[in-house]
């Protein structure tokens, strides 16, 4: 079944001189594509444009030339709520799996292969993409190891296989089964779960129904699993990494995490880990890194740790994709590493130059985060572009921040806007800060919304 809501494709990317690409990466991440564009164009000596998958249409502050917007879950809420303006994110997931399931999209990439031979695909991920066309070229790592690695049991499962640092876990096939076995509070995620989505905190049997009433389908079909509540956490760090061959996991980047209870927001850099701590969080990512490049992965992932007040280390999700610093990464890498180059050259099985941690390391604080209301079902009432994100990080103490979706739509659920700064002062400074500027973004541009 097609899950295309709106389309607008020119005719002439079928006769012009542009390479076409399809990209996922868009709002937040889509200063990387105008990047990818460079790197692919220095490569191939040729001109590339690229092709949009939406989750939802952006305002005309971030009009696209060539774009689809495919989503099941929008197509549903707009004939239940009889309303076109609104504005659903969907998980990138399901976007790569309605993507690869779409008789729409298997003619255009057989008639864009015709014209140009090849089609590359730059996603967020490369999990649940199934493109069974040997001449479609993924820029990222394999999407069957993706996928296979995108599991959150088949984590643990990892994680105690390597003899990781990490919490006491339990894996269960269903709700009763935990019922039966557990004493509340404890966390609980279910198997496909990013950003925080899908998993949480839960208190009584009546969180754990709620809980489960709100999976998708493809979670309610999986194992769950159950960790022992860390209470006293200190940190959240997260680390970036890049597998560019076997034994050869070189480290990007240590954040900490921004949340907001258990859903991801942003990150703060640097990290404020002790050098010991780095130490464990740099070795168990290497551990993992190794692990994954004997299996073929080759490409960006990155690890979830968690700090607790005795300076114990928990190693508690692997990410096998770009994550969401992906873009801020990028930028605090320029000029001296070009990370995109890199990506490209794995993605084509090409050696790549040598670089270590420190080469990417900046001499300044920064951090980014989502703007998302606090309240699922609300109504946009601005929408802007202040700057540009690359400003942050070529002018340390400004900052750019952004609104990607039309004002006046209803917003169901996602990441509709964004916010960079940088600062020469404090990581209290600038943590208190993006805090603060989230929440008056947040209560400036958003209402809540009665009629859903």
């Amino acid at each position: 079944m097609e899950y295309i809501i709106e389309k607008e494709l020119k005719p002439e990317i079928f006769t012009d001189e542009y390479e076409y690409f399809f990209t996922f990466l868009n709002d937040r991440f889509e200063y990387a594509v105008e990047l990818w564009i460079k790197e692919l164009e220095k490569k191939f000596n040729k001109k590339f444009k690229p092709i949009w998958i939406l989750s939802s249409k952006q305002n005309n502050l971030f009009k696209k030339e060539n774009f689809i917007v495919i989503n099941k879950k929008l197509q549903e809420i707009k004939q239940n709520l009889k309303k076109n303006n609104v504005v659903y994110l969907e998980d990138y997931e399901d976007t790569n799996k309605e993507f690869s399931e779409s008789e729409f999209i298997k003619d255009l990439i057989e008639k864009l292969i015709k014209k140009q031979e090849r089609v590359f695909i730059l996603g967020f991920t490369s999990s649940c993409l199934s493109i069974q066309n040997s001449k479609v070229k993924i820029l990222g790592p394999s999407p069957k190891i993706a996928t296979q690695f995108d599991d959150k049991i088949k984590h643990i499962k990892l994680f105690h296989f390597l003899d990781l640092p990490r919490n006491s876990t339990r894996i269960y096939q269903n709700l009763e089964e935990i019922k039966s076995n557990e004493k509340y509070p404890f966390y609980i995620s279910a198997s496909y779960t990013s950003g925080g989505h899908e998993n949480g905190t839960i208190y009584s049997e009546e969180d754990l129904e709620v809980f489960y009433s709100r999976l998708r389908a493809i979670n309610k079909k999986h194992s769950f699993l159950v960790a022992d509540l860390i209470t006293d956490i200190k940190l959240s760090p997260n680390v970036n990494a890049v597998v560019c061959g076997e034994d050869d996991t070189r480290i990007i980047c240590i954040t900490d995490q921004i949340l907001r209870g258990n859903q991801y927001l942003g990150n703060i850099y640097p990290s404020k880990a002790d050098d010991k701590e780095k130490q464990i969080i740099i070795e168990t990512t290497k551990k993992v890194g190794n692990y994954l490049a004997k299996r073929g992965f080759r490409g960006l992932f990155g690890l979830d740790f968690i700090i607790d007040s005795k300076k114990n280390v928990f190693v508690v999700d692997l990410n096998p994709r770009r994550q969401g610093g992906y873009l801020v990464n990028i930028l605090m890498a320029l000029p001296k590493i070009n990370i995109p180059e890199i990506e490209l050259k794995l993605a084509l099985s090409e050696k790549v130059q040598e670089f270590g941690y420190q080469d990417f390391q900046g001499s300044f604080i920064w951090a980014h985060s989502k703007i998302k209301p606090y309240y699922l079902n609300t109504r946009i009432l601005n929408d802007f572009q202040n700057g540009k994100p690359f400003e942050p990080f070529e002018k340390v103490g400004t900052e750019y921040k952004a609104i990607f979706y039309p004002k006046g739509c209803l917003f169901a659920d996602g990441n509709v806007g964004y916010l960079i700064i940088s600062s020469s002062s404090s990581y209290e400074e600038i943590k208190e800060r993006i805090i603060k500027e989230t929440e008056i973004l947040i209560s400036k541009n958003f209402e809540i919304y009665q009629g859903f």
